[in-house]
């Protein structure tokens, strides 16, 4: 019984159409002009731009270095090496001839990276062997179609003669090296650019370089190599067919006829068959197999649903593409009715304006085939709003701009509602097995903890809600974001989740799953391997008892869109070879590719990108895809008008459904009843305030420690960025504002503020049962008797109201997960379950300032200060400064101290690392400041009290951290940074002058680092030099100020006690926490620093 696809060929004789015959199959010729393609023509137009793939290709190198010579000059990158030592660019001329000027275009569009080429090196060769140096641009920074001009380099007529000429930057240190155009000239035509879309190479390419160079021309596509490949592919799909019921006599007929054709014109001359005959052959095949691939007994529908809309265009980013004006105005909820492989399909547009202008973001189709719940961006008018290209508008367009909201309506275009409303945006619905709604949602009110200062942009988190809208609420409680949600066939609802704590910003874009009711959160795959970065759109395949999963992989800084991999779970949730990948010849928009083409050979692509795979088997697929725009200093992913629709399976079928070249097409599902999840029964208590966890066996994966050194187990909360549409965006660091010395420390150290909720001690059988704070992102530490870490889970996990969850250790994989009689028979499991101990600052996000400086102060300062403190080590705790622009990112001379010496084990805020943890890796256990205190501990040197050594132990446990809270950067007033004041250091300075000058230089003993701000008058620089009998330190060899009155004295403490009041009535963010020495409590929180809201 054939499918309902599959319709007789029609081929009707229209006068529209020239036609000629081939073997029976009709090919179409041409339309005629001012009328749109023909299905067939479109098909056929499609099957040559498939037929590149074979086209020998340039080096990748040559093909991203062509960017700098296309005549595009724009201020974003070219080309982009990879970050290596002495990087090069270079350019083939064609022929030795004078040069007179060369003219350097730098990238404008990424601050880090203005100053890579200030010394920019210009090397000539006649046959791009033998090098010479023809100018050196020694540190002066250039710039290039705005602002700073392009570097302009003069050359004498007639002193340089080249073929080749080279740009390098001679670093011995590794450097990427990124310029927007190149521009080269000489004496006879002074106006003519000699490097225009002349053949160019660079040393490397690196995970931003994309191809330049033009496509090739149809007629140069297809070769014997291509039609052979489709004849072998087409046989194969026909045996596999075959086992289905399909007959396939008629089609192994014609690929074996093609086969002796082909046979028979490669042999008449040993030049290559014509192209034309070539191509009418290749035609021949691909109709055939087009026509098998229609009969596929999956394909037992006649109608797709799907979106139109153009391709987001700007954020390009797994985090970034909710916003509701990424996309432009346009398209629609459509409905495809095809007609067989060859004829016209019919699309109908279901909303037909009904919203106004704006467009569709995420939808489903109910289980019955009969509704459509979609998230849609209305826009004020058909055009995208001003500024909508500028992320540092977002603030601005997020308070001026609709968020995007959920509605539903049926297939027939009747019943639409809305769902969802308010000022957070709703996308990305899909439909839970009772009938609910899963979705994503900014209402987190989280703000993405990267990106520069002047972004503001938020994350989301999954949320609930009945059919009706009623009842929403959260899912997950992610400070990091997740996103597109879709369910699975085992009922739980699959999606993406980005973690970004002390690991990799890029790398960890997993697979996870939780039930409908937010329980039972948990990754499935890729939580600890690199490449592809990210694994997106995740779906369960038909047939496969959910065991194996249809996505795309993707990068960090791109669209969901990437090869299509078939991942299988069970093979191993870190074990890249289970990813299959269908598409092999396309590769993630950024970053690697791991896994393992799939067995039968998949779809032969050169590049592209495919989005939005709908698994109609573990073969075969509906999907999005576009061939890439090409265009330079574009994500290449992102093709406004590019996507169109695709049927693909695993033997190489790639066949067009539907195309609009106005617009992209996206989403297809097929529109039909769908057999329904599993219902999961609701295991939440909405009233309870907690979650209980049971661990069966804390020291399981815990390789190299005995399991009775482990005494408690530690949680932890990692505190989101906060988000709010007065304030913006609120910052805790940034990983790569500040250039100057000591940026590997004063920039980011830790991700966020971290409230420790407290301790639990361990049974004798290495057991624990305890309760979780619900909807709290929390991570645990396993820490020995003296409270240092011995292992750190460098993820996080939420749960929800009532949850019962149970493990067996750490890193566990769901076949070692506890049995019941393992739980009963535990310790914990006879006892109730315990609230954790909390720290001894209580439940407040620990502050170095207010936690641990005091401690230093107590034990450490006497001996480790001034201008030669003992072991070097100046634990003070004067504050420092770096950024002149936000005080707020300022620290304290003895956090600065602990970091440029190492004094604490930490995990890097850069380490682009995904392995799993090893136990003993960071903490108090391998840090020299906590391993000297506890030596001087037990040995009596040291009178620490058990709460500052738990103190001191559980902030470095907690990564070290120093501050507790964010800095808001729409303050009333900027808060004062007492140590950044370039006036009070010029007036200090004078005084310091008259009076010091004659043993110190004044630089050295005129430091705003020496500043107590709790106790002025205990400022080193007015201690040191005053007289013992009046209250100094006497440490200047001869007594500076005898007393109190001396003028210069008073005059510096006058000075220093003003800036002081000053900081106090307007303190920066690591002051707030603070109480000023005698006990009087700052008056009011600093407009400019907002503190973490403490849960109860």
């Amino acid at each position: 019984m054939k499918s309902p696809i599959v319709r007789q060929n029609r081929l009707a004789s229209c006068a529209r159409f020239a036609t000629v015959a081939l073997l029976g199959v009709h090919l179409i010729v041409v339309a005629r002009p001012g009328q749109a393609a023909s299905m067939r023509q479109q098909v056929e137009a499609d099957w040559l731009r498939q037929a590149e793939a074979w086209a020998p290709k340039a080096k990748p190198t040559e093909a991203d270095a062509a960017g700098a010579v296309d005549g595009v000059k724009h201020g974003k990158y070219a080309f982009h090496t990879a970050q290596e030592p002495n990087p090069w660019w270079q350019v083939d001329l064609g022929e030795v001839q004078p040069l007179t000027r060369l003219v350097v275009f730098n990238r404008l569009d990424y601050a880090p990276g203005l100053h890579n080429a200030d010394h920019l090196r210009v090397l000539a060769s006649d046959d791009g062997q033998q090098w010479r140096i023809v100018s050196e641009n020694r540190g002066r920074h250039f710039g290039g179609v705005s602002g700073v001009p392009p570097l302009d380099v003069k050359l004498k007529d007639g002193e340089v003669t080249a073929r080749f000429v080279r740009l390098q930057i001679p670093s011995a240190t590794p450097v990427f090296f990124h310029l927007d155009e190149v521009e080269i000239f000489g004496p006879a035509d002074p106006a003519k650019n000699l490097a225009l879309q002349r053949p160019a190479d660079q040393s490397s390419v690196s995970m931003w370089s994309t191809s330049k160079l033009p496509p090739l021309k149809p007629s140069e596509a297809v070769a014997a190599p291509v039609i052979r490949h489709f004849i072998e592919r087409g046989h194969r799909l026909a045996v596999d067919l075959e086992q289905a019921g399909v007959r396939i006599g008629e089609f192994t007929r014609v690929f074996d006829e093609a086969t002796a054709r082909l046979e028979a014109a490669t042999r008449i001359s040993t030049a290559a068959a014509p192209a034309d005959s070539l191509r009418d052959l290749y035609f021949q095949v691909r109709w055939a197999m087009r026509r098998l691939a229609f009969r596929n007994p999956r394909l037992d529908f006649d109608r797709l649903l799907f979106v139109k809309r153009f391709c987001q265009e700007t954020y390009p980013d797994v985090c970034l593409n909710h916003m509701p004006w990424v996309s432009r105005p346009g398209g629609d909820l459509c409905i495809l009715t095809l007609a067989g492989a060859e004829d016209e399909p019919a699309v109908r547009n279901i909303l037909q304006g009904a919203l106004g202008p704006g467009h569709v973001h995420g939808m489903d189709l109910s289980w019955d085939g009969q509704r459509i719940v979609f998230g849609y961006a209305k826009a004020r008018s058909s055009q995208p709003p001003e500024g909508w290209l500028d992320r540092t508008q977002s603030y601005r367009l997020r308070r001026t701009e609709d968020p995007i909201h959920l509605f539903e309506i049926g297939v027939d275009g009747r019943g639409l509602r809305q769902l969802t409303s308010g000022e957070w945006s709703d996308l990305d619905p899909t439909y839970a097995p009772n009938g609910d709604v899963v979705f994503v949602s900014e209402r987190c009110g989280t703000s993405l903890q990267c990106n520069e200062y002047d972004k503001d942009e938020t994350s989301c988190n999954l949320y609930v809600m009945r059919p009706d809208g009623s009842g929403i609420r959260r899912l997950s409680a992610n400070k990091d974001g997740d996103y597109l949600p879709h369910t699975l066939d085992d009922g739980t609802i699959g999606y993406t989740r980005w973690e970004y704590h002390e690991r990799s910003w890029a790398f960890i874009q997993s697979l996870w799953t939780l039930r409908p009711d937010g329980t039972q959160a948990d990754a499935i795959f890729k939580q600890h391997f690199v490449n592809p970065w990210a694994l997106e759109d995740v779906r369960s395949i038909p047939g496969t008892r959910n065991q194996k999963l249809v996505c795309v992989a993707a990068g960090h800084h791109t669209l969901a869109a990437g090869p299509v991999v078939v991942v299988t779970p069970g093979l191993g949730i870190n074990e890249p070879r289970g990813m299959s990948i269908v598409t092999p010849g396309v590769l993630p928009p950024e970053g690697g590719m791991d896994g393992v083409p799939a067995a039968e050979g998949g779809v032969r692509d050169q590049g592209g990108y495919y989005m939005h795979p709908w698994p109609l088997s573990e073969k075969t697929f509906l999907a999005a895809y576009t061939y890439g725009t090409g265009k330079t200093g574009v994500a290449s992913e992102v093709d406004p008008s590019g996507y169109a629709l695709y049927l693909i399976d695993v033997f190489g079928t790639k066949e067009l459904l539907h195309r609009d070249p106005a617009i992209s097409c996206f989403t297809p599902i097929p529109l039909r009843a769908r057999l329904r999840p599993p219902v999961l029964p609701d295991l939440t208590v909405s009233a309870a305030r907690y979650a209980t966890c049971v661990v069966s066996t804390v020291s399981y994966g815990c390789d190299g420690i005995a399991p009775e050194r482990i005494r408690w187990l530690r949680l932890a909360e990692p505190i989101g960025w906060p988000y709010d549409n007065e304030r913006g965006g609120q910052r805790y660091g940034e990983d790569h504002r500040y250039g100057g010395p000591g940026a590997e420390r004063k920039n980011l150290v830790s991700w966020t503020p971290i409230r420790i909720l407290g301790d639990v001690p361990v049974e004798k059988d290495g057991s624990v049962k305890f309760r979780v704070p619900a909807d709290t992102a929390v991570y645990f530490q396993l820490l020995d008797e003296d409270r240092m870490e011995l292992r750190r889970m460098r993820s996080f996990i939420s749960f929800q109201p009532g949850e019962q969850r149970a493990c067996t250790g750490c890193h566990e994989s769901r076949n070692v997960a506890p049995v019941p009689a393992e739980l009963t028979t535990s310790l914990a499991m006879t006892r109730s379950a315990v609230d954790p101990e909390p720290p001894p600052w209580g439940d407040r996000p620990v502050s170095f300032l207010r936690d641990i400086q005091p401690i230093l102060d107590r034990h450490c300062v006497s001996c480790h200060c001034g201008l030669k403190p003992a072991g070097g080590l100046d634990f003070f705790g004067g504050l420092t400064s770096h950024d002149a622009e936000v005080s707020g990112y300022g620290y304290n001379r003895a956090y600065e101290t602990i970091l440029e010496k190492g004094l604490v084990a930490m995990s890097g805020v850069r380490a682009q690392d995904a392995s799993i943890t090893p136990p003993l890796a960071y903490g108090s256990t391998k840090s020299k400041l906590a391993q000297a205190a506890l030596r001087g501990r037990r040995a009596g040197r040291y009178n620490i009290t058990d709460a500052e050594w738990r103190t001191l132990a559980a902030w470095i446990d907690a990564n070290a951290p120093y501050h507790d809270r964010f800095v808001n950067k729409r303050a009333g007033r900027p808060a004062y940074d007492l140590a950044g004041d370039k006036t009070l250091l010029k007036n200090l300075a004078a005084v310091h002058e008259r009076r010091c000058a004659s043993c110190h230089r004044t630089a050295e003993v005129t430091r705003l680092d020496w500043i107590d701000f709790r106790e002025p008058a205990r400022s080193l620089f007015l201690t040191a030099p005053l007289a013992k009998d009046s209250g100094g330190r006497g440490k200047c060899s001869r007594i500076t100020y005898q007393n109190s009155t001396d003028p210069d004295y008073r005059a510096a403490r006058d000075l220093v006690e003003a800036a002081v009041r000053r900081a106090w009535e307007n303190p920066r963010r690591d002051m707030v926490s603070l109480e000023r020495r005698g006990g009087k409590q700052q008056a009011a929180v600093s407009e400019n620093e907002r503190r973490v809201p403490v849960r109860e």
